[in-house]
């Protein structure tokens, strides 16, 4: 069996180069019963490539300790300076350090008053 070529047109009004699939006039991209898949499929491949994807790859699941942080703090500014980094990604980065900072710093104080409050309490028995 001969392969044919799609009857589709790109957006630049030339004829596709793509082979139609078989028993079809089209090739996946443009075939007309696949509108509702071809949204997904582009819909998950733009997801892929997010920026919340991208550093979640970078970074993977794991909790990264003060030192891990400054050291990708450190990275960052190296970046940025050196123009490998855009500047609005430093900013964003050293935000977001400062956040985890103050978590820290909150969580710290959370766990000595329930240490407190937990010897107090056993005293009051």
């Amino acid at each position: 069996m001969k392969q044919r070529q799609c009857s589709g047109q790109t957006k630049s009004g030339e004829r596709c180069k793509s082979w139609a699939m078989p028993d079809s006039a089209w090739c996946v991209s443009h075939d007309p019963d696949r509108v509702v898949e071809l949204a997904e499929w582009r819909k998950r491949g733009g997801e892929g490539r997010s920026n919340r994807a991208r550093a979640r790859r970078a970074v993977g699941d794991a909790v990264l300790s003060p030192v891990e942080v400054q050291g990708l703090l450190s990275t960052v500014l190296q970046g940025v300076i050196g123009g490998t980094i855009e500047p609005g990604v430093g900013t964003a980065s050293a935000n977001i350090a400062r956040a985890l900072n103050e978590i820290s710093k909150t969580t710290e104080v959370i766990e000595r008053i329930e240490s407190i409050e937990r010897r107090l309490g056993s005293k009051a028995s």
